[in-house]
């Protein structure tokens, strides 16, 4: 499966922040990953983030290119570890702190539909049901920003942040909103890699809360990604007992709810210089 964090347009959006993009060969020089280069203004020196690989990266190149670009702190968050020995060599410590969400819960879309549908829990069906008349359609960047805004209750993305991740994926960033009438419920952006639909970002307002609209514009794009071949539906993490974060306990009930597998990453491995 590929996240988003490999692909060109994630790298594209990084660029457009200011951060620089390297290639590192895997352990084995098979493969390559990006990296991410952050500038931290003073006398040159950066902080690298390597995330959602699939291989461990071959340490004696990661080691020249830090070197060279003057990285004097590092993470790494694979999707996997393929040697424990070599990340404890390389020095690298497990941190307390990841970046990234280090458990999800994923949709097999291979699936037939009936299937899909038997996996969702009872609560979840009866929303779908319920909002059977409510519209789920696309919606234009002005319009998705000022409602993110409005309804968000922790944080939304800059404006030119939002555009320039539209921009960069081309076509492959959906921003999708669910409402009746002129009442708006939900949004979503959603990014698609080669085979993944990714659940990014979503707010939902007030009316939203009431009405469990969310429920029929996930399960939309859900069949949405389906019929476009897509076999993997990232519901884009979820509370993790090993760093508990007790304000992700609502969000991961409703994405419990999908049916989906619980996926666990490996955490945040970080190092200084």
């Amino acid at each position: 499966m590929e996240d988003i964090r490999q692909t060109e347009g994630w790298a594209g959006y990084l660029r457009d922040k200011g951060w620089k993009v390297v290639s590192i060969p895997s352990e084995d020089k098979r493969h390559k990953m990006n990296a991410f280069i952050v500038p931290l203004g003073l006398f040159g020196f950066t902080l690298m983030k390597l995330q959602r690989s699939s291989y461990d990266p071959n340490w004696t190149e990661l080691r020249k290119i830090k070197r060279k670009l003057k990285t004097v702190s590092s993470i790494i968050e694979p999707i996997r570890v393929q040697d424990e020995l070599g990340f404890k060599m390389a020095g690298y410590k497990l941190s307390r702190f990841p970046y990234l969400a280090t458990n999800t819960f994923i949709l097999d879309l291979t699936k037939s539909e009936k299937v899909l549908w038997n996996n969702l829990s009872e609560n979840a069906k009866r929303h779908v049901k319920k909002n059977r008349g409510t519209l789920v359609e696309e919606c234009d960047q002005k319009k998705f920003f000022e409602l993110w805004k409005k309804n968000s209750k922790v944080w939304t993305m800059k404006k030119k942040e939002l555009g320039s991740l539209v921009k960069r994926f081309k076509g492959k960033a959906r921003l999708v909103v669910s409402r009746t009438d002129k009442t708006y419920h939900s949004g979503l952006l959603i990014i698609y890699s080669a085979d993944c639909a990714n659940y990014y970002q979503t707010w939902t307002s007030d009316e939203g809360r009431k009405s469990g609209a969310h429920y029929k514009l996930v399960w939309d794009e859900i069949l949405r990604a389906k019929s476009r071949g897509i076999k993997f539906f990232d519901l884009e993490g979820v509370f993790d007992e090993r760093w508990p974060q007790k304000r992700w306990l609502g969000f991961t009930e409703f994405k419990r709810r999908f049916g989906g597998e619980l996926v666990s990453f490996p955490g945040s491995y970080f190092k200084w210089l």
